[in-house]
């Protein structure tokens, strides 16, 4: 059996090891953004360049109208999947930050698994009842956290098929307001 200062040593490890693989999960996330924001920025201004010309090609104010109203579906497209992005970015960082925290209580409950297997091997007589106790609460506690984080992950599958609907209701209510305009 491992001692008290060993066994506070590994955890502090593995504390650090799993703060370094959360930043890095984050650094991802960010990169992402980031990367997404300047081809986003990079669209508006081509995309920009080519409306005012179209504007400014206009013969006369029919036209123009029509030019400038023809925008309006790319732009609503365009914040869709720009929103759709963003969202997938943030699902991606969550789930995994999401696999971490899986990965470290598997671990973290296997440990003290094990150090409760260990102690009741060399535990006093007459403590058994105390050892069962420990047991099955920790028996108890893992089917807790298997349930919730089995109502974690369904609740995250509702929401993104509610997001799914709303936008394609969303998209579908703006083509038909410009089309009626």
């Amino acid at each position: 059996m491992k001692n008290v200062n060993e066994q506070i040593a590994e955890i502090a490890k593995t504390n650090v090891d799993t703060a370094v693989e959360l930043s890095g999960a984050a650094m991802t996330g960010v990169e992402k953004l980031v990367d997404l924001q300047l081809k986003v920025a990079k669209t508006a201004m081509s995309q920009g360049a080519d409306n005012l010309k179209a504007l400014a090609s206009a013969k006369d104010v029919q036209e123009l109208m029509k030019v400038q109203s023809s925008f309006a579906m790319p732009t609503i497209e365009t914040a869709v999947s720009y929103a759709n992005a963003i969202y997938g970015i943030a699902s991606e960082t969550a789930n995994t930050f999401a696999k971490m925290a899986e990965s470290q209580i598997s671990a973290s409950n296997q440990k003290i698994s094990t150090a409760v297997e260990e102690f009741s091997k060399n535990a006093p007589a007459g403590s058994e009842s105390g050892v069962a106790l420990v047991k099955s609460a920790l028996t108890a506690a893992n089917a807790a956290y298997e349930t919730a984080s089995k109502a974690a992950k369904q609740a995250v599958a509702v929401v993104e098929q509610n997001v799914q609907s709303a936008t394609k209701a969303g998209v579908k209510a703006a083509t038909t307001a410009l089309k009626a305009a």
